[in-house]
């Protein structure tokens, strides 16, 4: 029984020190991140055509899986636009991006608009600029899911995550998700404060 103990006793010790460890690195990690936005936003000029142009220059920052080069240029020169003109609050070439029947998920609970609904919300503004800092295209068939991790001055980082599907047009967006990572350390705080 004592020997039991003593185990459990050695494995409650090593398990505290791994978790200081993991604290230490979680820290230091957050401390890396907030230094490398940091560095985003005083690279960023307020043009973002320069800096979204810049990614499709950088192939360490876009991952392809299953897209032929044609349609990764494709889906990327549109993924790319899409920031680009809701930078410049250019609206007609916006919506020209998405699928008549698609979906913008907004952050807010409340923000799961169609396209008609999206743009009454978004044409009396003057837009919103989010830098492209890395993305992931997957190709299913006939369908092309994506991530893409984003900066935003006004919120740090953000995810966009969507769909788009090949049309006679070409590819369109049938789904955009914009959020919010959250830390896994800071997630229960950021949660309990949703709950509220």
């Amino acid at each position: 029984m004592q020997s039991i103990i003593h185990r459990l006793g050695f494995i409650a010790v090593l398990m505290t020190t791994v978790a200081a460890f993991d604290l230490h690195a979680i820290e230091a990690e957050e401390s890396t991140t907030e230094q490398n936005n940091k560095q985003v936003s005083q690279q960023v000029s307020s043009e973002s055509e320069a800096v979204i142009k810049d990614i499709s220059q950088k192939s360490e920052l876009i991952d392809n899986q299953g897209l032929s080069e044609a349609d990764s240029q494709a889906v990327n020169a549109l993924l790319n636009q899409l920031h680009e003109s809701a930078a410049a609050a250019d609206w007609t070439t916006y919506f020209s991006l998405y699928h008549p029947q698609a979906v913008f998920i907004g952050t807010d609970q409340s923000e799961r608009w169609n396209m008609v609904e999206f743009e009454g919300y978004a044409k009396p503004t003057k837009g919103w600029h989010y830098d492209v800092k890395s993305r992931h295209l997957l190709q299913i068939d006939d369908t092309i899911v994506f991530d893409e991790q984003l900066y935003s001055p006004s919120y740090g980082v953000s995810r966009g995550t969507g769909a788009l599907v090949h049309t006679v047009d070409g590819w369109k967006i049938a789904q955009y998700h914009l959020s919010f990572p959250i830390p896994n350390d800071k997630a229960k705080r950021i949660t309990s404060l949703i709950m509220q």
